[in-house]
């Protein structure tokens, strides 16, 4: 190869200009990796935690150490607060919009009280429409997976939460200290998705911890595509042969 026919042309400010973007497009696409490489982590670990035998919440003195017990198949005994009905709005399932149904759970023998998400339905036709959340009397023996709240949601002003009617109330997130206060009650900080499902009109929403891995490695692939990109234009451009003059 005879590299005396080639001439390199590159100016100051184009190459400064390249070596940014080229190395702004690598860096990126290694932070995805990474982002992927956590996630796959995080998964793992909500896996191993799956496959533990459920653990009895009524048995356990530290039910406030979330961190402890996020994850875990949990069973517990106690009553439902059907007074208490909470409608979470603007959760996504499936590409569809909808809400999940929260009901509050007072842990027998104990002064925790646990919010229970009974499931998700898609929107009614009109918001003005109250859904029929039918009430679960009585003791009962419940299983789940314990998981965080969920932080989609916005809080439109002061008005966290909306009285739709005396036992059902809605709220665009789950502010834990504003359901406190509200309902002079002492909440977990997390939430039982019951596994199985008590009511047959809803859906279950629960999902992995951090789903999407497979997202940023797609999004690795592209970033690493726009670097190998801007590397070709740039040497198209800067190196020329005798013959192109």
């Amino acid at each position: 190869m005879n590299l005396n026919k080639y001439q390199f042309n590159f100016k100051i400010v184009p190459t400064a200009i390249f070596l940014i973007l080229f190395l702004g497009f690598i860096r990126l696409g290694f932070w995805q990796i990474d982002r992927a490489d956590q996630k796959e982590i995080l998964n793992d670990a909500y896996s191993s935690r799956q496959s533990d035998a459920h653990i009895n919440l009524n048995n356990i003195d530290d039910l406030n150490n979330d961190s402890r017990l996020l994850w875990k198949k949990v069973e517990l005994k106690g009553m439902f607060k059907n007074e208490q009905n909470i409608i979470l709005d603007n959760q996504i399932h499936n590409g569809v919009a909808g809400f999940n149904i929260i009901t509050p759970f007072k842990i027998e023998g104990i002064e925790w009280v646990v919010l229970v998400n009974r499931g998700w339905h898609k929107n009614l036709n009109l918001r003005s429409l109250i859904p029929d959340i039918k009430p679960i009397r009585n003791k009962i023996q419940i299983k789940g997976n314990i998981v965080k709240f969920p932080v989609s949601g916005i809080s439109l002003g002061e008005k966290k939460l909306e009285v739709i009617n005396s036992e059902i109330n809605r709220v665009q997130r789950i502010d834990i200290q504003n359901l406190n206060n509200f309902y002079s009650s002492k909440f977990l900080p997390y939430m039982v998705y019951l596994e199985p499902l008590l009511d047959r009109d809803y859906e279950s929403s629960f999902k992995l911890p951090a789903p999407g891995s497979d997202k940023n490695y797609g999004y690795a692939f592209q970033w690493f595509a726009f670097a190998l990109t801007l590397l070709i234009i740039f040497l198209r451009l800067g190196i020329k042969t005798h013959n192109d003059e």
